[in-house]
């Protein structure tokens, strides 16, 4: 296996798609696989981006099973205060949790929160009666602010404090944390927010306080919305980890016999699990993928994962796009089971 998997980050870093990298192949018995590439160690923590969205998730289908929510709930009994906001109530009435998790809302994909004066709320509001319901399946950070929100009216606890009690004391998972001011060993990210800078100028969106493009962030989160409007801790970005973290998080899913946590990896709506993507990127399992370059891919079937962080971010050029990088690499993985590989 290790001469395969050295080939494909090998060539793809050659390439220019990342600086760095850090991969680790394994199943609820062994490992498989486990090295650094690039000016990088084997535990430097990254800017996962939005696989902060599995953390999320993990904590909202553990209050499930606590009883503190009910899938099919309604959002606006666990958040009453979108009642006082009549496009908010009225767009959201039949938005349940399960439809925040798997992308069904009817939101929009993407807002810069940060361009506006107000609560989370109060944007929220202005920004869904600008723009028509959306039908079907749609990919939104708007989802997992909502579930952050959820979380933090139902528990009473911080975003900080519930990633604390249900991830790194319940399953015992290290190495994991928002802000990581004064660490060490961090792989820097992207040169400022150029591509959101971008993205709002195309929908002639004013905002005049983005960071510097001269200086690479390092222990940052690159996602706008969390830096400007979340002060780094959100529900959709913010973690920081190294790949043991989230291969832990994979272990809890691999092993777990909880009917809703099993569930929650498997189709529930147009390539959508309960917080996981079912993609062709993720053959035969499921996975998520972060902006910044990061993703993790199970194969519960086959009993293997993979947790793969880059920086593609960390680049003065365009940044490429990791989709055939991902596809290569699983695939991969799964051809050498197979085959009898170890």
């Amino acid at each position: 296996m290790e001469h395969l998997i050295d080939n494909i980050i090998n060539k793809y870093m050659d390439e220019n798609y990342f600086p760095s990298a850090v991969c680790k192949i394994f199943s609820t018995e062994k490992v498989y696989y486990y090295k650094a590439f690039g000016d990088v160690n084997v535990d430097t923590i990254y800017d996962v981006a939005s696989l902060s969205k599995i953390i999320t998730s993990t904590e909202i289908l553990m209050l499930i099973n606590d009883g503190k929510i009910n899938l099919n709930g309604k959002i606006s009994s666990y958040l009453p205060i979108i009642n006082e906001f009549q496009v908010l109530n009225e767009r959201l009435k039949d938005v349940t949790v399960d439809k925040l998790l798997t992308h069904n809302s009817g939101l929009i994909d993407w807002y810069p929160f940060y361009a506006e004066e107000g609560t989370i709320f109060e944007i929220m509001d202005k920004v869904t009666g600008k723009y028509e319901k959306f039908s079907g399946t749609l990919y939104s950070d708007l989802n997992f602010m909502l579930l952050a929100e959820i979380i933090k009216s139902v528990t009473g606890l911080s975003l900080e404090e519930s990633l604390d009690k249900y991830i790194k004391q319940r399953l015992n998972i290290k190495n994991i944390c928002y802000c990581p001011s004064g660490r060490s060993n961090i792989a820097p990210t992207s040169y400022g927010n150029g591509i959101e800078e971008k993205m709002c100028k195309e929908r002639n969106i004013e905002f005049n306080n983005w960071r510097s493009h001269d200086k690479a962030l390092t222990g940052e989160v690159n996602d706008g919305n969390a830096h400007y409007f979340f002060n780094g801790i959100s529900g959709h970005a913010g973690i920081f980890a190294d790949v043991n973290a989230y291969a832990d998080l994979c272990l809890y899913y691999m092993t777990s016999r909880d009917e809703l946590i099993k569930s929650s990896m498997t189709e529930h709506r147009e390539g959508r699990g309960l917080g996981w993507q079912i993609s062709e990127s993720f053959p035969m399992g499921c996975g998520h993928t972060g902006f910044t370059g990061t993703s993790v891919y199970i194969c519960k079937d086959k009993n293997i994962a993979a947790v793969t962080f880059t920086n593609r971010l960390h680049t003065k050029r365009e940044a490429k796009d990791l989709f055939n990088f991902r596809k290569e690499l699983h695939n991969c993985i799964l051809n050498i089971l197979k085959k009898g590989r170890n």
